[in-house]
């Protein structure tokens, strides 16, 4: 997935997600919590497989 495919998710996607997410703060505080847990995730797996497979 490239830049531009990634801000067209956050544009389309997300943005009007935060706008809901500013009227009730849990659901805009877990909101948060899932998108960087997965980014941190998918972080942490590609550092993890590419030292893996490294000789």
């Amino acid at each position: 997935m490239g830049a531009g495919t990634g801000i067209l998710l956050i544009d389309f996607i997300v943005r009007p997600l935060l706008k809901f997410s500013f009227k009730f703060y849990l659901v805009g505080f877990v909101l948060l919590f899932l998108v960087y847990g997965y980014i941190a995730y998918q972080a942490l797996k590609s550092s993890y497989i590419s030292e893996q497979n490294t000789w």
